[in-house]
C-alpha cells in the first residue's frame, strides 16, 4: 500500500502562502478565521 503525504504539504503550502500574502492579520484569531474560510471550507452563514 502507497501512503503518501500529499495532502497534509498541499495544506502547509496553502498555509504559507496565506501567511505571506496577510501579514496585516493583527492578532492569530483573524488569521485562524482566515485560514479556516479561504481552505478549511468555513461557512459564514450560520444555518
Amino acid at each position: 500500500m502507497n501512503l503518501s503525504n500529499a495532502m497534509a504539504e498541499r495544506l502547509n503550502g496553502k498555509i504559507q502562502e496565506l501567511k505571506t500574502v496577510g501579514k496585516g492579520y493583527r492578532t492569530f484569531a483573524n488569521f485562524r478565521s482566515a485560514m479556516l474560510f479561504f481552505h478549511g471550507g468555513l461557512d459564514l452563514y450560520p444555518h
